[in-house]
């Protein structure tokens, strides 16, 4: 790579065409030979002659030459060095160290992560001890710099190993991690603010790994005085800061411990927050709501009956007195009234006192009612804020026996609220009116409510957008298809007043417009049946508002956004009539020509912004599935325009998304259009099967494709006798993977195989009801005893790594056949192990329907059998 400085220093030329050409030339160094690559960046970095830019730079590309954020690339990139010739990653690794305390600063931080990748690819395999000793040397050095980035060093390194633990599994080892804790805790105590500030941060790091000596109370009591003598450290901020980050991250990984350090941590974090620089209270903060998370998770795994690995210590029920008030009190402490989104301390105390009444729940109501009392009508707007916003943090966690009266009380008074003057104010009021709405739905006045929000819709958009989620809110607590709801009444006008917010000038002020949607789309879809008068106006309504948004072209966007969000009102628009007046009422029908020409324009549109590429909009594929639904047979006039895109999301699977909801639509069609759709199964079965024996397709496409199959069988009945034959051979392909192929302990493996086996089962039970009903179903005899085998390995996995819906899939299965090949099939399975197994399994699952359908196999098999013998 000759002339290596010059082309690096090109790299930075502003001039395009010599940048570009110069990161070529090195790519192509890159892939010529990796050893000379390495070795070249190596000897530049350490060369203290070349310029401070091109050695830095060096070690910039040496790092990106050992990692990459693409999972698989960071494998082929690690194992790349492990195969380079061990003289050459030995001359890497010494020209490395030299840099690391060359006087230049951003040379030595360059070399540190250079070091920390190939540690973090060799300590693990012990192949090379010698690294963390050469980095504590250094941090021994009597050169203050030499400290630091010896420092700087261990923390990239720790970095590094931590994910390697985390991620891949891999043990390192406590002396490894002890020798660099002492390093680090050993920097902590340095009389140097830079030397401190380094040492604190490796330590945040460092402590993930130092399970050992968190075990032994000698060496914990060290650590944790050490940490808050940091966190005391006043002559630096950033040192206090990166001390407390530190508290966080104990807190995190070792919650089991810090009961007896909660007499010192206590007042020492309270007292920051109340008087340290916002930078630094905001980390103390940080500490008790991640001791929320703590316990809040412990707690759940309480409920769920699941074991627990620490016990809960109760921290925060213990500290609630003298906590809330402190948080309470931040509260009031709000930069300015001006729009902020800034992360600042009121924020972090109102994130806190949320998690603290979801620990505690009752126990802390009283003492923020005291504060709400106190401040709710202060002439300052903040204090009135900070009544408002701890208020509305409470409402998840106590009981609503407890919050009731409480409600009862005040909410005429927060009603009003949506009048004061200052909009902070009225936001933060919204803000709780919506909380109070989620979480206590049964003490809300919403006749008192409403009117209210009807009028703040035309509010300052922050405003307007908490209310759209208010009435989001309230909508939901609505079930579908009543005759009439709490909302009923206001329907009109709310819908009316969300339509005037989309239209508004400002609407794209704190995405109002998309709240305003979200909002009109859960107001129809929990709308009352008493509602229907207003149905057909407010789609006529959106429909033009589709038409509209095409006429404007800063509105069709990358992302056909806005198109988007009307498609999902359309789409509950459709389901609501078709749920309440049937599938093939007119309602639909007189706009279903109307809603599928939009649907495919916006399709259309989104593949022109997207440059022509073979993409799909996925609200416009959900209306077209709604819409297919709705008409039924109907919907045949729609298919030849409507195919050809249907094709590309089934055949896009690097969208996973899209090409999921497209292998759902095709299900959805084949329950609309019956025997019809088999003028398109060619097509849709040839990209199926592509996707099926690609090994780049998502393994969750595939399960859903199996299913898919079933669908497509039930619809087609006869005809699906030419995709027998292949489609089987798929079905046993799938059937054949078992519990031992991927990792047993793995949620994710269980999750996946319980989804194949299901999607399997799916597909079986449709094709054997397609063929009886065509009278073909002899086809599938020599298919039975594959099946059958299925169901075995699925009984002979342990009963608490197979779902109850792979269970009533394999019982619905089962019974298909029994019922369709009756004493044939009965005499050679009656008394088989694995299907007593299967019935009695079933028959004690919680899901009342597998418990009915293992009944029903179970008298299948008493009739069939009986019948047989005779």
């Amino acid at each position: 790579m000759s002339g290596l400085t010059e082309l690096l220093l090109a790299t930075q030329d502003p001039d395009h065409n010599k940048r570009a050409g110069a990161e070529a030339q090195i790519k192509q160094a890159e892939s010529a030979s990796a050893e000379q690559y390495f070795v070249e960046l190596a000897k530049e970095l350490a060369n203290t002659q070349k310029p401070v830019i091109a050695r830095q730079l060096s070690g910039l590309l040496l790092k990106n030459g050992l990692a990459a954020k693409d999972a698989a690339r960071d494998r082929d990139l690690k194992n790349r060095w492990k195969q380079l010739p061990a003289h050459s990653r030995n001359l890497v690794k010494e020209a490395t160290t030299s840099a690391l305390i060359t006087p230049e600063l951003d040379v030595g931080k360059a070399s540190a992560q250079v070091l920390a990748k190939i540690g973090g690819i060799e300590i693990p395999v012990n192949e090379w001890d010698g690294l963390v000793p050469l980095l504590l040397t250094h941090v021994t050095n009597q050169d203050p710099r030499a400290r630091q980035i010896a420092l700087i060093s261990l923390g990239y390194l720790c970095e590094e190993l931590v994910a390697i633990s985390e991620v891949d599994g891999i043990k390192i080892s406590d002396d490894i991690a002890n020798h660099v804790l002492t390093a680090v805790v050993q920097g902590m105590r340095d009389v140097d603010p830079l030397t401190k500030l380094e040492a604190t941060r490796a330590f945040y790091h460092a402590v993930v790994l130092a399970q050992a000596n968190f075990r032994k109370s000698n060496e914990r009591d060290f650590i944790m005085e050490v940490v808050i003598d940091a966190c005391k450290f006043k002559a630096a901020e950033p040192v206090q800061i990166a001390a407390f980050e530190c508290l966080v991250q104990i807190a995190t990984e070792y919650y089991d411990f810090l009961l007896p350090y909660m007499n010192s941590l206590g007042p020492l974090t309270w007292e920051t927050i109340k008087t340290a620089p916002e930078k630094v209270s905001i980390p103390a903060m940080e500490f008790w709501s991640t001791v929320c998370d703590e316990e809040l998770d412990l707690m759940d795994l309480q409920a769920s009956g699941r074991p627990q690995q620490r016990p809960l210590l109760k921290v925060i029920e213990q500290a609630v007195a003298s906590l809330v008030p402190i948080l309470t009190e931040t509260l009031c402490r709000q930069s300015s009234e001006e729009d902020d989104d800034t992360w600042n301390l009121a924020m972090a105390a109102g994130t806190c006192l949320g998690l603290v009444a979801q620990v505690v729940g009752d126990k802390c109501v009283d003492i923020v009612l005291n504060f709400v009392s106190a401040n709710f009508q202060q002439q300052d707007w903040k204090n009135r804020e900070a009544a408002v916003l701890a208020y509305g943090s409470i409402m998840e966690g106590p009981s609503s026996e407890k919050m009731r009266p409480t409600v009862e009380q005040i909410y005429p008074h927060l009603v009003q609220s949506m009048r004061d003057p200052v909009p902070r104010v009225r936001d933060t009021v919204a803000w709780a009116l919506g909380r109070i709405a989620k979480f206590h739905p049964s003490i809300v006045p919403v006749a008192q409510l409403v009117p209210i929000l009807c009028e703040a819709l035309r509010d300052v958009p922050r405003v307007a957008a908490n209310v759209c989620w208010v009435t989001e809110v309230l909508a939901e607590a609505n079930e579908p298809g009543q005759p009439t709801t709490a909302l009923s009444t206001f329907f009109p006008n709310l819908a009316e007043a969300l339509v005037g917010c989309v239209s508004r000038p400002d609407a794209e002020e704190r995405q109002l417009r998309m709240t305003a949607y979200n909002a009109l789309s859960v107001l129809v879809s929990r709308a009352g049946l008493d509602c229907a008068g207003h149905m057909q106006m407010l789609t006529q309504a959106m429909l033009t508002h589709m038409s509209q948004s095409f006429s404007v072209p800063e509105q069709v966007s990358k992302e056909c956004e806005l198109q988007g969000y009307i498609c999902g009102v359309l789409t509950a628009l459709v389901l609501w009539l078709r749920g309440t007046t049937g599938a093939a009422s007119a309602d639909i029908a007189q706009v279903a020509d109307r809603i599928m020409e939009e649907a495919l324009k916006v399709i259309c549109a989104y593949k022109t912004v997207k440059g022509g590429a073979p993409v799909l909009q996925e609200e416009a594929l959900l209306l077209v599935a709604a819409l297919a639904n709705a008409v039924g047979a109907g919907f045949e006039r729609f298919m030849p325009h409507f195919a050809p895109h249907l094709q590309v999301g089934l055949a896009n699977y690097e969208d996973q998304q899209v090409c999921l909801m497209a292998v759902g639509v095709v299900g959805d069609l084949c329950r609309a259009l019956e025997r019809k759709m088999a003028a398109y199964c060619d097509t849709i079965l040839e990209t199926l099967y592509g996707n099926i024996v690609n090994g780049a397709v998502d393994r969750k496409i595939k399960a859903a494709i199996l299913s898919c199959f079933g669908d497509i069988a039930m619809a087609i009945s006869g005809d699906f006798e030419k995709y027998l034959q292949p489609v089987v051979r798929m079905l046993q392909q799938a059937s054949s993977t078992q519990l031992s192929d991927g990792d047993s302990s793995s949620e994710e493996w269980v999750e996946y195989l319980n989804s194949l086996r299901e999607g399997v089962l799916f597909a079986y039970t449709g094709i054997i009801h397609g063929l009886k009903e065509s009278n073909k179903l002899h086809l599938f005899k020599e298919h039975v005893n594959g099946v059958l085998l299925f169901v075995k390995d699925i009984c002979d996995d342990s009963s608490d790594v197979v779902s109850e819906a792979v269970m009533k899939a394999a019982v619905g299965c089962v019974g298909d056949c029994l019922f369709s090949f009756q004493q044939e099939l009965a005499v050679h399975v009656a008394g088989a192990p694995f299907l007593n197994r299967l019935v009695a399994y079933s028959s004690t699952c919680t899901d009342q329907g597998i418990r009915n359908t293992a009944s029903w196999l179970q008298g299948l098999l008493q009739r069939f059998a009986g019948a047989g013998a005779q």
